[in-house]
């Protein structure tokens, strides 16, 4: 007991002394596997929101979508120059590119000036088939030239219909280029994937320090301390260049602490021990539960976007096979099997929308008019029984001697997701069909053992959510390239292994559609296959729930942001001076 007591005051301490010097603390339900990855090979959302303080881009955009300089000197326009469009004798765009110069202050965390080379070098890694990168659309079209020391062009052959808005990711080169000779030379000619993948990460850790912390970064916060499972903290960079008039008075220190359990994380937020919450953490039904009792403690935010929650039906192997989850029939049956409607009431007070498609509402692609499988046990039974599954006298389908008993795996410690568990299984146990949940950690659940590698038959179902931004969907996420595989390194995002020769037809023609309408019309038909062959099943969109004490100022986020970390170098306390920019919508 003395202990527990001795541990909260200490915490509580710590959380108080946040406003006193310019700290912040921030509490999350998820840890990345590791610190800083350039490529970004894992796919956890907590990472992209870490990776936010500490690196750097030529660009970036605001929360309202207005895209800023960075490392750059100033945004490619058409107006400018920097933004280049080359059409063929037809008028269609063959070919567009962007040239940005480098600011002559924006330095690596190490005092090393931040170079071409250091785009190009991360170029080639992003490329190579070797590293495990989620996926390379745009950048395996993407070509770097050096204009002059600090001016390059990157040029996009196929076009790539966002060029103007994104940002190349940039790797110290001056740290990284040895390590990377070395593991080149290892794996050159090796052919199994899983050696080459080990020799991957000897490469990443060879660029961090004793402390598992990467040696340089460039963006506004360094790392300082990683203690796995329980917490890290950054220190503010001094020799990043966009600092905010007076840095001195934004915050110095930011501290992630990682608390699996959102019910823990909860309490810790009631017990005034965290300053604010990870864009990644609370559930909804504990968003509301906090918003009753803020007592003007703490503030509860539901920020509308495009986070979408499903439920992946895994088509590849012989296991699937045999369960007849590679037949579009089935994946209709599954989903004609549950009462989407009546679940989000229950849970979420009707507020976060049932979803027919992948595409939100807030994107001008979404597509209304779909097929919405609500709950149809008629309909389910008809699709089952014309796959040969039949009841046995336990209830539960069955065929050639096989039961249809589904593993459903989701992050375990998200309450919510636990709960829609409990509740589809009752309702698949109607129809006959037997699910048996059998749930991991996040890290299990994205990392490179688990949902990319669907062949080995280690899950039937997989709740989660992918996070899409609206301004620059493309439709990647099903093309049939993305199917992660041992030939192209589990690189890629279809997780399910739906393929489809129509959709990728279409899907190739809306990259290089540079007409708004006929691009919508393009989405409207690869929506339509989607819809009627439902590779995931899809649930619903998310509000993502956070909540802040007052005076924490430009700590925001939307939907094209989707991190607060966005604006990382300009978070800070009223208290000390920080200037508010942004409110939270």
């Amino acid at each position: 007991m003395k202990k527990t007591l001795a541990l909260t005051a200490f915490l509580l301490g710590a959380a108080l002394a946040g406003p006193a010097n310019n700290s912040l603390v921030i509490g999350t339900s998820q840890e990345p596997p590791n610190i800083y990855d350039p490529w970004n090979t894992n796919n956890l959302a907590i990472t992209s929101e870490i990776n936010g303080y500490m690196g750097a881009g030529l660009t970036y955009q605001d929360d309202d979508g207005v895209t800023k300089a960075d490392i750059a000197t100033r945004v490619p326009t058409l107006a400018n120059g920097d933004y280049k469009v080359v059409k063929d004798a037809k008028g269609d765009v063959i070919r567009n590119s962007v040239t940005y110069t480098i600011r002559k202050d924006a330095k690596w965390s190490d005092g090393t000036p931040i170079k071409i080379a250091d785009f190009q070098f991360w170029l080639k890694l992003e490329n190579d088939d070797r590293v495990p990168v989620p996926d390379r659309d745009p950048w395996n079209r993407a070509k770097i030239t050096a204009n002059d020391a600090d001016t390059f062009t990157i040029t996009f052959e196929p076009p790539y219909l966002f060029a103007d808005q994104v940002s190349p990711g940039l790797a110290p080169s001056h740290i990284m280029s040895a390590a990377w000779n070395a593991f080149d030379a290892k794996t050159k000619n090796e052919k199994d994937a899983k050696v080459t993948n080990e020799e991957w990460k000897k490469f990443i850790s060879s660029f961090t320090t004793a402390r598992n912390l990467p040696k340089v970064v460039a963006g506004p916060f360094k790392p300082t301390a990683w203690r796995t499972g329980n917490s890290l903290t950054m220190t503010r960079n001094p020799v990043y260049w966009n600092q905010p008039k007076n840095p001195e008075n934004y915050l110095q220190t930011v501290t992630y602490r990682f608390i699996p359990n959102t019910n823990t994380l909860k309490v810790n937020i009631l017990s005034g021990q965290l300053d604010a919450v990870s864009a990644v953490g609370l559930t909804f039904d504990q968003g509301t539960d906090l918003a009753r009792n803020e007592r003007n403690k703490y503030k509860t935010y539901f920020v509308p976007g495009a986070v979408w929650e499903h439920i992946d039906i895994n088509a590849r192997g012989q296991r699937a096979k045999d369960l007849d989850l590679d037949d579009p029939r089935m994946r209709q049956a599954l989903l004609y099997s549950i009462d989407r409607d009546a679940l989000v009431k229950a849970l979420f007070q009707g507020k976060q929308p049932v979803s027919n498609s992948w595409i939100g509402p807030v994107s001008k692609l979404y597509k209304k008019d779909v097929t919405d499988y609500n709950l149809n046990v008629a309909k389910a039974k008809q699709l089952f029984a014309a796959l040969g599954w039949t009841p046995g006298s336990d209830g539960i389908l069955q065929k050639s001697g096989k039961k249809l008993s589904l593993n459903f795996s989701t992050t375990a410690g998200n309450s919510t997701r636990e709960r829609v568990q409990q509740i589809l299984q009752a309702q698949w146990k109607a129809v006959g069909v037997q699910v048996n949940i059998q749930n991991y950690p996040a890290s299990v659940v994205f990392g490179p053992d688990f949902l990319s590698k669907g062949e080995s038959g280690k899950w039937d179902m997989a709740m989660y959510a992918w996070t899409n931004n609206p301004v620059f969907e493309e439709g990647n996420l099903w093309k049939s390239e993305g199917i992660p595989t041992a030939a192209n390194g589990y690189s890629g995002q279809n997780n399910p292994g739906w393929n489809n020769a129509e959709y990728d037809k279409l899907y190739k023609q809306a990259k290089v559609e540079f007409n708004q309408a006929d691009r919508i019309k393009l989405f409207d038909r690869m929506q339509a296959i989607w819809n009627s062959e439902v590779p995931s099943l899809p649930l619903y969109f998310r509000v993502n729930v956070y909540t802040k004490v007052p005076g924490l100022v430009n700590y925001t986020f939307s939907a094209i942001t989707q991190y607060p970390s966005w604006n990382a170098a300009n978070i800070g306390w009223a208290s000390k001076g920080a200037a508010e920019e942004y409110k939270q919508k």
